[in-house]
This record gives structure tokens, sequence and C-alpha cells, in this order.
């Protein structure tokens, strides 16, 4: 999945990838920017959690992301 998300001034961008075991991680970065041309401003390579689902993982780092932009503004 290649989908962005802007969200106050910053792009989110899922990089899931689904695990030999069947499960997703949520692998993801945060850009400067309404599009991923901006300076890196988080990156999470190696995951923390995994989900059953494509959609699961992605809700997570949305969810993730937003409260960290919020915590963490340009």
């Amino acid at each position: 999945m290649s989908n962005l998300f802007p969200y106050k001034g910053n792009s989110v961008i899922p990089q899931v990838q689904k695990m030999d075991n069947g499960k997703f991680m949520a692998c993801f970065v945060i850009h400067e920017g309404k599009d991923s041309n901006g300076k890196l401003r988080y990156q999470r390579k190696s995951p923390t959690n995994e989900f059953d689902s494509e959609d699961e993982a992605v809700a997570y780092i949305l969810d993730f992301s937003g409260d960290w932009i919020d915590q963490n503004p340009l």
C-alpha cells in the first residue's frame, strides 16, 4: 500500500508489509509537507506491533501518527 495521508502540514506514508507468519507490520514514515518530498520527521522500520489485517495496521499507523504530529507540531 502506498497511500499518502496528509495531516496538519505533514504526510503520513504507511509501508505495511506482510510477514511470513501472515501478520502485517505497521511500518511508516512522516514527512513535512503535503507530499513525500519534505524533510523526514519520523520513521518506523521495525514495528512493535503485528496486526491480523492490512486495514488494522493502517488504522494503527494513522492513530499513532496523528498523536505524534499533535505532540510534535511543525
